[in-house]
């Protein structure tokens, strides 16, 4: 089961990727890790900074997948950032947090995605 999440999980970034590009987001790194956590995407649009978390869904059986970005992992997310923008020496005054859920089809490829801009705060 932990494979499949992974999988599915992979696939649900991909998606937003392709979302982001074609939406005129400069795509700047993928899954970036430290020894502080993981930040799906990092991407720059309109002189932003933008950090973005990826969730996706079959079904609401778990909730939506907004709600899965709880409060401990945007704290999570927001510490990677901190230690991102130190190390590639950004302003943090124009950092904005998405969150893009993606719902996909059991029947057949199509998807859905729903764009969160400035979903929390720092």
């Amino acid at each position: 089961m932990k494979k499949l999440n992974k999988e599915i999980g992979n696939h649900c970034e991909k998606l937003a990727q392709d979302y982001l590009f074609k939406n005129g987001y400069k795509i700047l790194e993928c899954n970036f890790r430290n020894f502080l956590g993981e930040i799906d995407i990092i991407c720059l649009k309109d002189d932003l900074l933008i950090i973005v978390e990826v969730k996706g869904r079959y079904n609401y059986n778990y909730g939506t997948p907004r709600e899965a970005v709880s409060i401990h992992k945007q704290n999570s997310i927001i510490k990677v950032t901190n230690s991102y923008i130190a190390y590639k020496k950004f302003n943090n005054n124009n950092v904005r947090f998405d969150i893009i859920e993606v719902y996909l089809n059991t029947i057949n490829s199509s998807f859905k995605i729903n764009h969160i801009k400035d979903s929390f705060r720092l």
